[in-house]
């Protein structure tokens, strides 16, 4: 009995450019450490800043980055701002590529 092999279908062009987007939206140092200190889970703009070590003007701008592209979600409760990954695949991402990274070395 003859196998036949799968083709994947090519992406579309605009497709691509969306990956291309997330993945400069994640080629940011400062990013990386906000979305490595959310893998706990949701956390507060002055808890995030502790945890990052980044000063609280550039982490607004680099959540504000992170959430454009749909990585991070704010969440308002009173006057406390939480700030969580909205997008699950991040955390399979992070694991994919920390953990060969991690083996590696």
């Amino acid at each position: 009995m003859a196998t036949r092999k799968t083709q994947k279908r090519a992406l579309p062009e605009h497709l691509l450019e969306v990956i291309a987007r997330r993945f400069r939206t994640l080629g940011v140092t400062s990013r990386l450490r906000i979305l490595n200190a959310l893998m706990e889970g949701p956390l507060g703009m002055s808890e995030l800043e502790e945890a990052t070590e980044l000063e609280q003007s550039n982490l607004s701008r680099q959540v504000t980055e992170l959430e454009r592209e749909g990585c991070v979600a704010r969440r308002r409760e009173g006057r406390r701002v939480e700030v969580e990954i909205a997008d699950p695949t991040l955390r399979d991402l992070c694991a994919l590529v920390c953990g060969s990274l991690e083996a590696g070395q």
